[in-house]
């Protein structure tokens, strides 16, 4: 990772975890939360996984990533269910939220279309590629977000659940990462590192404004609670 990359990381991080520490007081600013995790899980996620499963797939590949998905089915009813417990439940994605996820998969698809040549297997190889990536990144997200519970004390309903996510996600990111593995002829591991540095840059694209995003929408619907409870 290049000196940029990293600082980009930090910041990233830095955004989140401030972030997520307004969700452990604010109701408002927890759903908000869970609900872009719900976005990802049925959108980005489940697209690049399903779109995989579509392709032409061995058998053995096939039923890892039915599995795979029965699992996201099972995130998003999980999610969907603490939502409710909460008082809040799931909306669809706001107009910026939305186009920001769908622009984030158009970019991927393009990325797929293109590099399927590259590869004997064909789409299937990029696809995967992108479904690790992204299985990748939900993992870091939700063990980011158990993280800051613990830092806290805080054990609850919602901790169980991102545990439970975070179980699969790294899960998921290893099956895939194998199963590339097992695709790939060796003459093709430059061009698959050169695939997984492309869908790398695209799913970074706009990660420090968007972290920095929901930290000011955080803190706004953490405010809101307070002033909610103040009036009350």
């Amino acid at each position: 990772m290049h000196a940029i990359e990293k600082l980009q990381a930090i910041l990233v991080d830095r955004f989140k975890r401030r972030a997520l520490a307004h969700t452990l007081v604010s109701p408002r600013a927890e759903a908000w939360t869970l609900t872009g995790y719900l976005w990802a899980e049925e959108g980005a996620e489940g697209l690049a996984v399903g779109d995989a499963l579509r392709a032409e797939a061995p058998p053995w590949l096939r039923r890892m990533l039915t599995r795979q998905l029965e699992d996201e089915a099972r995130h998003a009813a999980l999610l969907r269910a603490r939502l409710v417990a909460l008082g809040r439940p799931a909306r669809d994605p706001s107009a910026a939220a939305g186009a920001v996820l769908r622009a984030k998969v158009r970019r991927l698809e393009r990325l797929c279309a293109r590099a399927a040549p590259r590869f004997e297997r064909g789409a299937i190889v990029p696809l995967l590629a992108c479904a690790a990536r992204l299985e990748a990144t939900g993992a870091r997200v939700f063990a980011r977000h158990v993280e800051v519970h613990a830092a806290h004390g805080r054990e609850d309903d919602t901790t169980r659940a991102l545990r439970a996510l975070l179980d699969d996600e790294r899960r998921h990111a290893r099956s895939c990462a194998a199963a590339l593995g097992r695709l790939v002829a060796p003459a093709e591991r430059p061009a698959l590192a050169a695939l997984e540095d492309e869908v790398a840059r695209v799913d970074r694209a706009l990660g420090v404004s968007t972290a920095a995003a929901t930290w000011v929408v955080t803190t706004a619907l953490r405010l809101r609670d307070a002033a909610a409870r103040s009036a009350a």
